[in-house]
């Protein structure tokens, strides 16, 4: 029987992910998802700080802020229904006043200088290659913060834009981190609110731009737009928007992250945290009997076996409050 369905895998990268780096990621909601499986599987994750961040550009100038530890511009401060925003930070970094604004956000780029410094993974993901420009400032925008579209003016980032934005972000990165190693990725999140023939136009432009860079050393490229279109190509990997990918297409995902950039220690021990989570959701009928008691303290011993590699003293906490001497 021919197969159902064509499966992709991707390729390895010249390098691999262990339990002891410390990850970074940055840019659109797709970073988040997979920062939020990073943290639930135990990995040293610094996920998507400064808040979802769709386009190349916006998602460079937060690195350049992060890097220099550069103060926001207060020219991209904006006033709505009586709170203050930054053009170039997503919504939930909002404040009372300009002055608080401020405050918060040069405390969150001064302590992502230090995160990206001892970063040794670089997960970026690129979601649109439109972007907004005010047209008071002239800047391009990360976030319209629902300020009417006439201040703003579409346009459409070029490969070659995105391309040499990166790479004298990245000489900048190397300056500060130089055995820093990037994953790209372009979201496979739907921006249907560009239309469908834009969205396609937006994500070959990230494509290209990202098959160029990839070519470079210490540069490698997680196809999850390919997973999502190619691969699982179902409405039913879908949410109900139709728009974001559902959780077991993220699962799916993550798996064949896992599969292709996980070292063969990483994956050794990822299965083992996995067989803990499974023993830490059990339910017994009887709490308080002999068995379930010594299951108990089977697990914590994994649970201390592990505990030089994952942060688990939570877990660890947890556990030994549901055991009786």
């Amino acid at each position: 029987m021919k197969p159902l369905r064509t499966e992709l895998f991707p390729q390895k990268p010249p390098f691999s992910i262990s339990f002891t780096d410390q990850i970074f990621t940055i840019g659109s909601c797709f970073a988040e998802a997979m920062g939020r499986l990073f943290a639930i599987n135990k990995f040293k994750i610094q996920a998507n700080p400064f808040g979802t961040v769709y386009n190349p550009a916006s998602i460079h100038r937060l690195l350049h802020h992060c890097i220099h530890s550069k103060p926001a511009d207060p020219a991209g401060n904006v006033w709505r229904d009586g709170a203050y925003y930054h053009h170039d930070f997503h919504s939930r970094h909002v404040a009372s006043s300009v002055d608080e604004l401020q405050k918060n956000l040069e405390r969150l780029i001064a302590s992502q200088n230090q995160h990206i410094r001892q970063a040794s993974v670089l997960i970026l993901t690129y979601g649109t290659a439109w972007v907004y420009r005010s047209i008071t400032s002239g800047q391009l925008v990360a976030n319209c913060h629902k300020v009417p579209a006439v201040q703003f003016k579409k346009e459409l980032l070029t490969v070659e834009q995105v391309v040499h934005d990166f790479q004298t972000i990245r000489q900048d990165l190397i300056a500060i981190n130089p055995n820093i190693k990037i994953i790209l990725t372009v979201s496979p999140v739907r921006h249907i609110k560009d239309g469908a023939e834009h969205n396609t136009v937006s994500k070959s432009i990230l494509r290209l731009a990202c098959h160029a860079l990839a070519q470079e050393k210490g540069i490698a490229y997680f196809p999850s737009y390919e997973l999502m279109i190619d691969d699982l190509r179902d409405y039913r990997f879908y949410k109900t928007d139709r728009i974001h990918p559902s959780e077991e297409a993220e699962d799916y995902m993550w798996e064949k992250f896992a599969e292709a950039y996980f070292g063969e220690p990483a994956k050794r021990m990822l299965a083992e945290w996995q067989e803990i989570q499974s023993a830490l959701q059990h339910k017994p009928f009887q709490p308080q009997s002999t068995a379930h008691q010594q299951f108990l303290q089977k697990t914590l011993l994994r649970l201390k076996g592990v505990e030089d590699y994952m942060d688990v003293r939570d877990e660890i906490a947890e556990l030994q409050s549901r055991m009786y001497a």
